[in-house]
């Protein structure tokens, strides 16, 4: 088992990222550094302390009634001295709606309760590009976060856990966008390109998201139903069928289980990379992720207690970052999170 107050697997990175979308079909079930961190009492006007929910709340996604949380726009400058992306300085247009995947290469020891394992977080987001003014803001929201499996030890059971995020939540109007800043060196192929740092925080609230501290404790959290389903943070499934066993959270009662996973979680990432072609760039990724769980439902119905939530909290593995890459690509206008997901499969 990790020590109190360490993030478990699932955060999603989720979420946490930074671009997106609202899928517009059926949805499907869910040199870089990084670090799992414990600081700050963030504040959002709508949020709530995170604790207990007496909702017997699962990974369904509804229509989100809260306040989307946003980082601060962020834009993108050319090396054009005109200030014009499109002018005689460069032949591409970034006017442009963009399909981006992110995916990183992670690892985690192993516990009491976890083995030591490997696998990759990959993350599609539906983003557009606006120059203007020698910028090019940059805005999205997530499409799609796949996470890798873990499995447990003899202590635990030796199962195999898994969780994913229906791809439908991310269509609540109130999931928060990302604005992130770039710097283009030329509006030709071959210049590179920079996506300065940024941040978002998914299923909760911060003052500042880019420079405050992650609390140690999930109680220290103010979250915010993000995904619209009634229960705070941003919900996760657990895995079924097959291997899968839904994830223990008794120490001393194996049947106690839970069905789903209240996440709260911070991303923060930067872009280093080319731009291919005037339809496509791709470079190296660099990514800092804090998560907590900060509620769960129990399998069978009912919300977990504190002390469950914080069993959950504390026993799942922590990722440590071993790479990271992004690919861009040009979309056509009006493109769906279904377009993201064909174009970079």
């Amino acid at each position: 088992m990790r020590n109190p107050g360490r993030a478990d697997s699932i955060a999603i990175l989720l979420a946490s990222i930074a671009a997106a979308c609202a899928p517009d079909d059926g949805a499907q079930g869910d040199a870089t550094a990084f670090t799992i961190g414990n600081g700050s009492s963030p504040t959002d006007a709508g949020a709530t302390e995170a604790s207990d929910t007496d909702d017997d709340d699962t990974g369904d996604s509804a229509t989100a009634s809260s306040t989307a949380s946003s980082t601060s726009p962020t834009t993108a400058t050319t090396g054009d001295p005109t200030g014009d992306p499109t002018g005689e300085g460069g032949t591409c247009d970034f006017d442009m709606t963009a399909a981006i995947q992110l995916s990183v290469d992670v690892s985690w020891g192993g516990g009491l309760a976890v083995l030591a394992g490997a696998g990759a977080i990959d993350i599609w987001l539906l983003a557009d590009l606006a120059p203007g003014g020698g910028d090019v803001a940059v805005t999205g929201r997530v499409c799609r976060i796949e996470l890798p499996d873990f499995e447990t030890g003899l202590l635990a059971g030796n199962e195999t856990y898994g969780t994913m995020f229906p791809d439908a939540i991310w269509s609540s109007p109130t999931m928060p966008t990302v604005d992130a800043v770039a710097t283009i060196a030329s509006a030709d192929p071959g210049a590179a390109l920079h996506l300065e740092r940024g941040a978002v925080v998914l299923g909760g609230t911060m003052a500042n998201p880019l420079d405050d501290a992650w609390p140690s404790d999930w109680h220290a959290l103010s979250s915010v139903d993000h995904d619209g389903d009634g229960a705070p943070g941003v919900t996760a499934t657990a895995k079924t069928g097959g291997n899968y066993a839904y994830p223990r959270i008794e120490v001393l009662d194996s049947n106690a289980r839970a069905q789903s996973l209240y996440l709260v979680s911070r991303t923060i990432l930067e872009f280093d990379g080319t731009i291919d072609t005037c339809d496509a760039a791709s470079g190296d990724a660099s990514v800092t992720m804090e998560n907590h769980n900060v509620g769960c439902a129990t399998v069978g119905g009912g919300s977990c207690s504190d002390g469950q939530t914080t069993t959950l909290d504390n026993n799942l593995p922590e990722f440590i970052i071993d790479g990271g890459a992004f690919e861009l690509v040009r979309l056509p206008d009006g493109a769906g999170c279904s377009d993201v997901f064909a174009a970079l499969p």
